[in-house]
């Protein structure tokens, strides 16, 4: 995990970052209201939507193992007769293609670059994806 700081409009956060797996293969935008059907997104391209929910759920679990990890302490808090109901647009960001990243009013740029970033790296900055206004 990075801890590099750098220049934002606070002057004090940090470069945070989790990570999440990528796919060998394109993904596919994961909107479900978006028209375009799910299409295939090429690897390295697409647009990332960062919710702040995603970066609230994430602070405290920045690698996989540590996500499941948080994950069967809250299934272990449940007990053995209820189940964690994984609500995976608070847990993992969203891979868009550009009619939804502009749908959701994202900054297209920093989505793109948050997207090649993730495509290279596995990791996401944990900052929610600035809107275009």
């Amino acid at each position: 995990m990075k801890t590099d700081t750098y220049t934002s409009d606070r002057q004090d956060e940090t470069n945070r970052s989790f990570v999440v797996p990528v796919n060998n293969g394109a993904g596919k935008c994961s909107d479900p209201k978006c028209s375009c059907g799910n299409a295939a997104i090429p690897k390295g391209t697409g647009y990332l939507h960062i919710s702040q929910k995603v970066v609230d759920y994430r602070q405290d679990c920045p690698t996989p193992r540590d996500l499941i990890y948080k994950l069967n302490k809250r299934q272990a808090e449940l007990g053995c007769f209820e189940t964690v109901e994984l609500d995976r647009s608070a847990v993992f960001p969203q891979l868009l293609c550009k009619e939804a990243a502009i749908r959701h009013q994202l900054n297209l740029e920093v989505a793109a670059e948050d997207a090649a970033n993730w495509w290279n790296t596995g990791e996401v900055p944990l900052r929610s994806t600035p809107t275009a206004f």
